[in-house]
């Protein structure tokens, strides 16, 4: 009994030895590459948008392509496909990458940023050609009017709104890309004996879940729901618009009082987290910011108090997509809820609606108005008063002649009201000087942020000057003759935080000792069962303006539950702060009402309808893929080991009888 189980011990030992020692030759056989950004899908009402792997990876022969050349040897010459291709910016395009859909011989796609943003731009030329994957006309399916002769987005190439059958994934650590070019260059080259040699290949692993569009993706996740283990194929897109207004508004607010100043807070890309919208978004972003901050000091809350007149800054969410943050807005004016059903501002109580595009560090602002003619006296007054004040720092303040209006949340108002008083602030005329539009390159040394701080940042506090300055008017119906201006240095921490890192000096201000991603924000809306962050901090920030002290409450838990009155929300604000505070600053919901309307078609242009994939996992690996011959070999082999094994168990099976027979002999003699 010893014995036997001495043998069951050693033959375990041997065991598990050789299970671990086959798990770490597997672990040498891959080298996992750095890759945490892959293109995925997105879905409307009727399409399918991105990429996907299959369901275990998209395996392929490397191949780097710098050039047409190496592109037409891979159609061409190539004998190792399936091929997984890397490539720079400047052949990371429309072009490209139709015509690698139809080779057929393409897995995957692996885009290099090998540099700086500069260097690529420079050694790709892209300043010249752009690089933009939105399309020329962004959001015009749910805009109030076509797309112009001269598209907006000249730069554009449309493969945002495209469906590929391989997988993208962009790669920008630069010992990623060396192992990636080395492993190439040493395994796979020269390229007319590929057939001889181990090659260096990969497996790119992204798969998405959903497919078709949005309507049948949320048809089969609630039909899965009927199951044991119910399986999520796609999320809405959605999260949270930020508002603050200079004092508490009112169920009984009088028609056309309230100015709003908007902006975006969300951008897009083709790949997942990874959306930086320097120029796309966050300049407006920081000059609405320092124009907020800016009336807050011009006009303190009990002066503003003193006049019918109020101002709302309202930051939209997911406009990108559709306009979903401002037709969300829209439709909860209709229906009485917005900001809530307490208070139910309608359009009628608006009186002027300015938006800020895209502002350039150019120093040239460009009006664009629906109605040229019969237009709003506030509008008139307003484009007045801040074209004077704005072109005496210098500055190219024209009205653009244009019958139609840029892509903007303006569109969503205009929809269910032509004559709404509203106007776009842009920095650009007739067309984006935004060559990186909804791009992975529209980034900090886009706007010229990091180079020459001081030229982006007075021009963004200029206007913000100007545009704080017309806003006052509108409020006292005179004009400001006080000493206050937009800061620039305030302004270039507000770039620190929108364009650079989220852990910045204000933001640390208002959250300390909390720990803040080091990290530009994330400018894409996501699904609506997150808040991102970069929302949560401007919401925060809002509330530092102006806000009054709670002096009775000491924490933050009784911070919460405190009543405040009508209109006022309490809010406790970290950091340097450290105390409970009254604001008017908060959150409404920025998810379409395709969502939220019951039966509603999700085929209709209407609403935004668009939807985010759920996926696993994500990864890439580099392996050595072994050479033609030596598959032939190995399986070969496998067929004789195979056949060798049925000529010994055939062997053992004849002479059964003989063994076990003596054995039992024994056993019976013995007993």
């Amino acid at each position: 009994m010893i014995s036997v189980r001495l043998v069951l011990f050693v033959c375990l030992h041997f065991a598990t030895y050789k299970l671990f020692n086959c798990l770490s030759v597997k672990d040498q056989m891959y080298a996992n590459i750095i890759a945490e950004n892959p293109c995925f899908v997105r879905l409307n009402g009727t399409n399918q948008f991105g990429c996907t792997s299959s369901k275990f990876g998209n395996v392929g022969t490397l191949h780097l392509v710098t050039n047409s050349t190496d592109l037409n040897w891979l159609f061409n010459e190539g004998k190792a496909d399936p091929y997984t291709v890397a490539l720079p910016p400047k052949m990371f395009n429309r072009e490209v990458l139709q015509s690698i859909e139809l080779s057929a011989k393409v897995n995957g796609i692996m885009l290099l940023l090998n540099g700086t943003e500069q260097e690529v731009i420079n050694n790709d030329n892209l300043q010249s050609n752009g690089f933009s994957p939105e399309d020329t006309c962004p959001n015009h399916y749910s805009g109030v009017n076509s797309c112009p002769m001269k598209p907006w987005n000249p730069y554009g190439t449309d493969i945002l709104l495209q469906s590929w059958s391989f997988p993208i994934f962009v790669v920008y650590d630069q010992n990623t890309i060396k192992n990636i070019k080395d492993c190439f260059e040493n395994h796979n080259l020269p390229l007319n004996n590929q057939n001889d040699n181990s090659l260096c290949a990969l497996e790119l692993k992204s798969h998405m879940y959903a497919a078709v569009d949005s309507k049948t993706c949320l048809r089969r996740t609630m039909m899965s729901y009927q199951n044991i283990r119910p399986i999520k194929f796609c999320d809405p897109l959605g999260d949270k618009n930020v508002y603050w207004s200079l004092k508490e508004l009112h169920p009984n607010t009088p028609d056309q009082s309230i100015a709003i100043v908007a902006a975006r807070l969300d951008a897009t890309s083709m790949f997942q987290d990874f959306t930086p919208g320097a120029l796309s978004t966050a300049t407006s972003i920081v000059t609405l910011m320092a124009t907020a901050n800016l009336i807050s000091e011009m006009l303190s809350y009990e002066d503003a108090n003193k006049f019918s007149r109020n101002i709302m800054f309202i930051l939209f969410n997911g406009e990108a997509y559709d306009y979903i943050g401002s037709s969300r807005v829209v439709y909860d004016m209709l229906d009485g809820n917005f900001p809530n059903d307490l208070i139910k501002l309608n359009q009628s109580r608006v009186g002027l609606f300015v938006e800020l595009s895209q502002i350039h560090y150019d120093k040239e602002v460009v009006f664009y108005r629906p109605i040229k003619n019969n237009a709003s006296e506030n509008v008139i007054h307003f484009m007045n008063t801040f074209n004077k004040s704005l072109s005496e720092d210098g500055f190219s303040v024209t009205e653009s002649k244009s019958t139609s209006i840029p892509p903007s949340s303006l569109h969503s108002f205009l929809k269910f009201d032509p004559k709404f008083p509203g106007i776009i602030l842009a920095g650009f005329k007739d067309q984006f000087k935004n060559k990186f539009y909804h791009s992975i390159l529209d980034d900090p040394e886009n706007i010229q942020y990091g180079y020459d701080n001081s030229t982006i940042s007075n021009t963004i506090a200029n206007i913000s000057t100007s545009l704080g300055y017309s806003l006052y008017k509108f409020i006292t119906n005179s004009t400001y003759t006080g000493l206050k201006q937009a800061n620039s240095s305030y302004v270039t921490k507000l770039l620190d935080c929108y364009v650079k890192s989220m852990n910045c000096d204000i933001f640390k201000s208002l959250t300390s000792p909390l720990h803040l991603p080091d990290s530009p924000p994330n400018y894409y809306i996501s699904i609506d069962l997150i808040t991102n962050t970069i929302t949560s901090l401007s919401r925060l920030l809002f509330a530092s303006f102006g806000s009054k002290i709670i002096d009775e409450v000491q924490d933050e838990e009784s911070c919460l539950n405190y009543r405040t009155k009508q209109g006022f929300l309490p809010i406790w604000l970290r950091g340097n702060y450290d105390a409970c505070y009254s604001t008017t600053s908060n959150y409404t919901d920025a998810v379409s009402p395709a969502f939220i309307i019951p039966d509603y078609d999700l085929s209709s242009p209407k609403y935004s309808t668009w939807t985010e994939s759920v996926w696993h996992e994500v990864k890439i690996r580099m392996f050595l893929k072994q050479s033609f011959k030596l598959q032939i070999i190995i399986f070969v082999l496998g067929i004789l080991v195979f056949l060798f094994s049925f000529v010994i168990i055939k062997k053992m099976h004849d002479q059964s009888g003989i063994h076990f027979n003596n054995q039992e002999v024994q056993s019976v003699t013995n007993y």
